[in-house]
């Protein structure tokens, strides 16, 4: 993340990162601090957040960090004390006549000026919001609304050399963060997307100095529902848990209820084989060689009836033939208790 900042010819930056993975501490609040007080030099710090309580968040960060690191202070400083700015979310670094404003979505930035300069660093940090896997309808309008934002005000509102950098996580495969992906990858915007799943293609951890061990990591991944886990923190994208029966059309699951129960259970084995046709990502530095990370794509699973469907679906037959015989049971439990 530190190389993605230093490429100074790259103005358009999408980062997907893990839950708790730091990406905002590293790419928001560094990120802006370095390229107001380093080489950089920028003067108009624009950070955009979803709601106001992230807004207050970002910028209590930044600010905590400026008034708490005396070498900060000691080599960058003064950096303004008026409370007044404090409260707008808004704070001048007079010493290099910079300002930083926190804002949300939903505030306009059409026409913003700090003196003779235009906004030269906007950072948009998790815009998105969660929405229930049926609710594609929210999922589209969510994404039309912030790629409309995106195109319409944030990348005019600049100069030239203004960078946008872009900061979420896997919540669709229709969620805005996926759509910038698809723009970069098909050349519609110039710009770099990278992922940072908690594990990589060969379940190596990203973070071993926080997770050195098995133990650490199982007692961090039991806190997450399935779902949760392999959409948010390993950066993949399945198939709905409730369209079970599109995957395994051989079995009876009409209960969605109990489908969903078997498809979390049993389907591990469908999930670890699916197919990822995203190429690995090129090794930026030296450091990251030993891992190897696919950028998220649709999973896809075998078609229906091809061998590699049957050889798949042998190892969660067990399991739903088992389910089938007590759903059985059951009815056959309720008729015998009928007069």
């Amino acid at each position: 993340m530190f190389h993605l900042i230093e490429q100074s010819e790259v103005n358009f930056i999408v980062v997907m990162a893990f839950r708790e993975s730091g990406k905002s501490t590293l790419m928001n609040m560094a990120h802006v601090l370095w390229s107001i007080l380093g080489k950089p030099g920028k003067k108009f710090v624009v950070i955009v957040s979803k709601t106001q309580e992230q807004a207050k968040s970002h910028f209590a960060n930044i600010k905590a960090e400026l008034e708490t690191n005396e070498l900060l202070r000691a080599d960058f400083g003064p950096f303004t004390e008026n409370e007044r700015e404090w409260n707008k979310l808004s704070m001048d670094l007079e010493y290099h006549g910079s300002k930083i404003l926190s804002i949300t979505r939903d505030q306009s930035i059409r026409g913003l000026i700090h003196g003779s300069h235009r906004p030269d660093l906007i950072i948009c940090d998790d815009l998105e919001d969660t929405f229930p896997e049926r609710a594609r309808t929210d999922i589209m309008n969510q994404t039309q609304d912030l790629y409309k934002r995106l195109c319409d005000e944030l990348m005019t509102v600049g100069s030239e050399g203004t960078r946008i950098v872009i900061l979420g996580n896997l919540l669709s495969p229709n969620s805005f963060i996926m759509q910038l992906k698809d723009d970069i990858d098909r050349g519609r915007f110039d710009g770099m997307f990278r992922a940072y799943p908690f594990m990589d293609d060969r379940k190596k951890v990203l973070w071993p100095s926080r997770f050195p061990d098995a133990e650490s990591v199982q007692k961090f991944r039991n806190k997450f529902a399935d779902d949760t886990w392999i959409r948010e923190y390993l950066l993949k994208i399945v198939e709905d848990m409730d369209q079970s029966h599109f995957l395994f059309p051989d079995y009876d699951l009409t209960n969605v209820g109990e489908a969903r129960k078997a498809f979390c259970l049993a389907s591990q084995e469908f999930r670890d084989s699916a197919t990822n046709d995203s190429p690995p990502q090129e090794t930026l530095i030296e450091q990251m060689r030993e891992f190897v990370i696919s950028a998220p794509c649709k999973v896809t699973f075998p078609e229906y009836g091809s061998s590699e469907y049957k050889k798949r679906d042998s190892g969660i037959a067990p399991y739903i033939e088992e389910l089938n015989r007590l759903r059985r049971k059951r009815i056959e439990d309720a008729s015998d208790a009928l007069p």
